[in-house]
């Protein structure tokens, strides 16, 4: 959260469960993070899973990072 205050794209990953904790650090902090929340738990998944996980974050945090850029 702090580099996002400094004004570096740093999205967060998040799952669902932790989310009201992220959001509240975010509030006592000021800042606006961007998030990619993720369902929950992310631990004992097995591996089709987990990948399918990572490939949702991944357009998620690659559509944040085009848009950081300045593009679509």
């Amino acid at each position: 959260m702090e580099l996002e205050r400094r004004g570096v794209v740093a999205p967060l990953v998040v799952t669902e469960t932790f989310l009201p904790l992220v959001q509240a650090q975010a509030q006592a902090r000021r800042v606006r993070p961007r998030l990619v929340v993720v369902p929950h738990p992310v631990g004992g998944l097995n591996e089709a899973e987990l990948a399918a996980r990572i490939e949702g974050a991944a357009a998620e945090l690659l559509r944040m990072a085009d848009e950081a850029r300045g593009g679509a």
